[in-house]
């Protein structure tokens, strides 16, 4: 076994070890190891004064919440990366740096579909080192790659960028099977990991969602039921994290099916179908217009009611300029997560990514040591352990180890694998 190989191995053990050891105890709400009030409150803001804006009266009246989080975190490269960089690893991008990441704050007004029209909406700000990734052309981010409201064109190496990566109307219309149309910026529905920090397992995100995928769109989304058990969602977009049309034709078609089998626990099976399909101005305008198409499938299966199963594909294309044939990338992730109790799980990942024609990981962050216009494989496999002492606090260590063939994306260019050990900690209120 070689070093890195060892390294990983004894990482996880440890990782395993202490999740284990948690799990001889059954912590449920009586085991005293806090107050209900700390634990069960809502937000820290609530755990710690009693008071909960969102139940206040005038709050109640007009069907307003207010939240957010914090997220923020640390990664160790065994590398020692020349660069402190942990390319092409974006959103945990810094080397032996505490980052905050997100500092989210949301207002919204949920719509409500069991009666007649109704309208509501949200928005979102963020400030923090992964709000880069989330901003559009148009909006954060001029048509020629510079900052509109913080910071240089240097997207990645500047941090605690701000954000708006959700404006959005809502309205609630009680025609057909009941339709729900979603009008302005929001966060793409493709894929199976996102941007928001308190809803994915792992700190660290997947190539796939890093490289493969949007962000945020910018346009119309209408959903509705068809029967029981599956709904559909159609809708136009203007490309891909974009805010302004600045070519002609920009609107994509968006849209999806989501099914499941009804069955709760143990058993559960659901699927979403996803693709979006039309003309981009390539990445922040730099390059020239070009038409784009992505599909994405994600299957999620409760294998027994606390172990559970998400398995994804994707696959993308897009004209390559100059030439008669289409650039691809393409990959599969999975994930399985075991529920050791109320507080404890842990879970893995695996992908296989793959850049067919060196277009996106070259093109986008972390593009050192990847040869533009060359294929190359990029894998990773992560474990990590999930801790939530309470409703409002999450803490995730996670051990990752990527390898690539045909590129030496790591060490600022220099390596084919690295090793990062990661943790982060996500506080709502």
């Amino acid at each position: 076994m070689n070093e890195k190989r060892f390294k990983i191995s004894a990482l996880a053990a440890a990782l395993a070890v202490a999740a284990g050891g948690a799990g001889a105890h059954e912590l449920d709400s009586g085991s005293g190891y806090l107050p209900d009030r700390i634990r069960n409150a809502d937000g820290v803001i609530e755990a710690f004064t009693g008071y909960d804006i969102n139940e206040a009266e005038f709050m109640k009246s007009l069907g307003l919440r207010v939240g957010g989080w914090i997220d923020f975190g640390y990664t160790h490269n065994f590398e020692d990366p020349r660069n402190d960089l942990n390319d092409p690893v974006t959103f945990n991008f810094r080397y032996d740096h505490v980052m905050l990441n997100q500092a989210n704050l949301f207002i919204e007004r949920a719509v409500n579909t069991d009666g007649g029209w109704d309208v509501g909406g949200r928005v979102d700000f963020m400030i923090g080192t992964d709000s880069p990734f989330t901003q559009a052309a148009g909006l954060e981010i001029s048509d020629a790659g510079k900052q509109k409201w913080m910071g240089d064109t240097d997207q990645l190496h500047n941090f605690n960028k701000l954000a708006l990566p959700q404006a959005y109307l809502e309205i609630y219309a009680p025609v057909l099977n009941g339709i729900t149309a979603k009008i302005g910026h929001f966060y793409t529905i493709i894929g199976n990991e996102v941007v928001t920090a308190p809803d994915n397992f792992f700190y660290s995100h997947a190539y796939t969602m890093q490289y493969g995928e949007p962000f945020t769109h910018t346009g119309a989304l209408f959903s509705m039921p068809l029967v029981d058990n599956l709904s559909i969602t159609v809708g136009a977009v203007n490309g891909w994290d974009s805010f302004t049309a600045d070519i002609d034709d920009a609107w994509n078609f968006i849209g999806g099916l989501n099914w499941d089998n009804g069955v709760e626990g143990a058993g559960a099976l659901s699927v979403a179908l996803t693709a979006i399909t039309g003309t981009v101005a390539g990445y922040h305008g730099n390059m020239d217009d070009l038409e784009r198409s992505l599909y994405s499938i994600v299957l999620w299966y409760d294998i027994t009611d606390q172990l559970h199963f998400t398995l994804q594909h994707d696959h993308g294309w897009e004209e390559q300029l100059g030439t008669d044939d289409d650039a691809h990338w393409y990959g599969i992730n999975s994930y399985l997560t075991y529920d050791i109790n109320d507080m404890f799980s842990v879970g893995t990942r695996m992908e296989w990514f793959r850049d067919e024609n060196g277009v996106r990981v070259s093109s986008l962050y972390g593009g050192q040591g990847v040869r533009p216009g060359k294929s190359a494989n990029f894998y990773e496999m992560t474990f990590g352990i999930n801790f939530t002492p309470t409703k409002w606090a999450k803490i995730r260590p996670e051990i990752r180890y990527d390898w690539a063939e045909n590129a030496k994306p790591y060490d600022d260019g220099s390596q084919d694998d690295q090793l990062l050990f990661g943790v982060d900690a996500v506080i709502m209120f």
